[in-house]
């Protein structure tokens, strides 16, 4: 997802990447798992015996992005995700070595991180989602930016809600990358933000019967053993 900021070029929430600071950060988080021990198995990375439509997903708020907006933006990209079929039990975990137990269904990784992360365009990018390692990755301070110039912490909950859920929608589908349209396109302009603060965007029901389509794991379905999508 791109969208427009002015003399800095574009936010992007798409198109596949190759970056060596998104494969640290996963080994980083590979890392935490083994050191969880039997609290968090570590072959729940890579494969989950349960492929069922539950998620799980371990929140690890490495930028320290407010508590009170991190639960605001959770709940809204459950409910995203909730419309199509997709239940979602978070976990906000410590990023010391403190053990964070998984729930129900596949386990996703989800890094709240700083940024920038600018790609060969010089665009600056919200997130991205490294499909092998489950990991999904967002950039609060680079959110795309809210129309008129000015937020509440409501908004911005709202906005990292729909990007979070983008990222999360990537480990979904897998090989299967944007849309034309609704929550998974790749640009991302003032009429896609204004939706995301009406609680408007959504998957579409292609996408969610791709996301119900089989058992197969994502990462599965994609021959690239170092795929990485990039918004």
């Amino acid at each position: 997802m791109k969208t427009k900021h002015g003399n800095r070029g574009s936010t992007a929430v798409g198109s596949r990447n190759s970056t060596g600071r998104q494969f640290k950060l996963g080994l980083l988080l590979v890392g935490t798992a083994a050191l969880m021990g039997p609290a968090f198995p570590a072959t729940a990375l890579a494969s989950e015996t349960n492929n069922g439509p539950a998620i799980t997903v371990l929140v690890f708020n490495f930028r320290q992005a407010p508590a009170e907006t991190l639960v605001k933006a959770e709940k809204e990209a459950g409910r995203i995700l909730e419309q199509v079929g997709v239940p979602v039990t978070w976990r906000d975990c410590p990023t010391g070595n403190e053990p964070c137990r998984k729930g129900p269904g596949r386990v996703f990784f989800l890094a709240m991180m700083a940024g920038p992360l600018q790609n060969k365009f010089l665009d600056t990018i919200s997130g991205n989602a490294l499909l092998p390692a489950h990991l999904a990755t967002v950039y609060y301070d680079y959110l795309p930016r809210i129309p008129g110039g000015e937020s509440n912490k409501n908004d911005i909950a709202l906005v990292l809600g729909c990007v979070i859920a983008h990222e999360l929608g990537h480990l979904l589908l897998g090989a299967h990358e944007h849309s034309i349209a609704g929550i998974m396109q790749a640009h991302w302009g003032i009429e896609q933000t204004r939706l995301a603060l009406m609680s408007q965007l959504s998957f579409l029901p292609e996408e969610a019967r791709l996301m119900h389509a089989d058992t197969v794991a994502p990462e599965a379905k994609n021959n690239s053993s170092s795929a990485l999508t990039s918004h």
